[in-house]
């Protein structure tokens, strides 16, 4: 059984939360601001005590995949269309959308944003976007979004990103694997716990491929419970360590294999644990109608120290 932990809300559960989601929306200007953020943790003790206590659960299980919560209301009559782009996508009627996204984080850690990704915003868009459908970022659809360790290129990456499905067809999956390390010969996890990889950063960041790690290990700490850190289209082994890459391609059919999918529907948030597994999205061909696939999307960490340079709180801006 893969370990997803799940939390069914109930109506009155659902219902609470997202009243509570949309008290903030009244009372705070926008849930990148300071005075929502320092004030997020303290709202989020009036969350749904059950709710609260399967969350600390899970928090406290390092081997899980993934925590859903499924049940919240989507409030479609509510909802505008799907934009044409991220940058419309700070809507009237999916802002309390984000304040729940934001409430529920507050369960498991901080956010943490990126001033080079989406303006720095900590609450984000996915969506499809018209002319980036073969990308390798999460604004492709008719190409597979390959399975990625969240922001693997640095060493202040988020330890949960969480999704919030706006909207859905049905048809497009999230996908997460993992690592199985009794599987894995012996002298090819030898050589991935060794820093001889490189890893640049994707497309979604206004970054050059300096800004990457490079003789960085794939798998850190524990051997029976390692970290796992790789972007599956953007890591390579170090120039001319030849090991290094047989080693490389031998994680990447691994993971290729594990694959399976965990499909969201409209109301499910999910936080993928970034530490634990990597995560993608299959193909889907978008008709641009208003329809299409809408997910709100953040990054947090459980330590803010651990990402102190630079960091975006209610007192500084984000990653960068």
């Amino acid at each position: 059984m893969l370990p997803i932990r799940r939390y069914e809300l109930s109506a009155e559960e659902a219902a609470e939360a997202f009243a509570l989601a949309d008290r903030c929306v009244r009372e705070y200007d926008s849930v990148e601001g300071p005075d929502f953020l320092e004030q997020a943790a303290v709202v989020a003790a009036e969350l749904p005590k059950p709710l609260q206590r399967f969350m600390n659960r899970a928090r406290l299980d390092d081997r899980k995949h993934a925590v859903l919560i499924a049940g919240n209301e989507a409030r479609h009559a509510r909802l505008e269309d799907t934009p044409e782009h991220w940058k419309l996508a700070d809507t009237d009627g999916s802002r309390a959308h984000g304040f729940l996204l934001a409430l529920y984080s507050c369960l498991l850690g901080d956010l943490i944003g990126w001033t080079s990704q989406q303006d720095g915003r900590l609450v984000t868009d996915v969506l499809p976007v018209r002319g980036l459908e073969q990308s390798l970022v999460s604004s492709s659809s008719h190409r597979e979004l390959g399975w990625h360790t969240e922001d693997a290129f640095s060493p202040y990456r988020a330890d949960y990103v969480g999704l919030l499905c706006l909207r859905t067809r049905g048809d497009t999956a999230t996908t997460v694997s993992y690592v199985d390390v009794g599987s894995l010969p012996p002298d090819v996890h030898h050589v991935l716990r060794q820093p001889r990889f490189r890893i640049v950063p994707d497309p979604s960041h206004a970054l050059s491929a300096d800004a990457g790690q490079d003789r960085v290990p794939l798998l850190h700490g524990h051997p029976d419970a390692p970290t796992l850190c790789i972007d599956r289209d953007f890591t390579s082994g170090v120039e001319g360590d030849d090991e290094a890459e047989r080693a490389l391609a031998h994680l990447v059919a691994h993971l290729d294999e594990n694959l399976y999918e965990v499909p969201l529907a409209a109301g499910d948030v999910c936080f993928i644990d970034n530490r634990n597994v990597v995560h993608g999205r299959r193909p889907f061909r978008p008709r641009y109608d208003g329809k299409d696939r809408w997910l709100k999307r953040v990054n947090l960490v459980a330590d803010l120290r651990r990402v102190r340079p630079g960091r975006r709180t209610a007192t500084s801006r984000a990653i960068g």
